[in-house]
């Protein structure tokens, strides 16, 4: 059974995530059940992982994560975050890399994991 949707509040999440490189940025934008952009602050947790399907925890070694939309909240240093997004319902950050790939999860509040696509970085 799932949660009836509750107005201004996330339900899923839309990645953009630069071409690879050195450092690397992603965006998220959180969406509303019918889809559109969020137009209000929400908060939701985040974790690194190896693989597609968020089941392989990733520590993300070497690499720095820096908030640049959104403030970021470390629960445990590069494994699990908190964000708190800007008033329109994004975040985003700059990931240092070292030549590895990861994928972010996005914890949303109905339970619900969404994965981005691979952030391969070049060494």
């Amino acid at each position: 059974m799932e949660w009836t949707p509750e107005i201004g509040c996330a339900y899923g999440v839309t990645f953009t995530i630069a071409a690879a490189g050195a450092t690397m940025a992603v965006s998220c934008q959180l969406t509303d059940y019918a889809g559109n952009a969020l137009k209000c602050k929400n908060a939701v947790h985040c974790y690194y992982s190896t693989d597609d399907n968020g089941d392989t925890v990733e520590t993300l070694g070497a690499t720095t994560v820096l908030a640049t939309d959104g403030i970021i909240l470390n629960i445990t240093d590069k494994i699990l975050e908190l964000w708190i997004t800007e008033d329109d319902g994004t975040f985003g950050m700059t990931l240092d890399g070292d030549g590895a790939s990861a994928y972010l999860n996005v914890i949303l509040p109905n339970g619900k994991v969404v994965t981005s696509s691979v952030i391969a970085f070049s060494s």
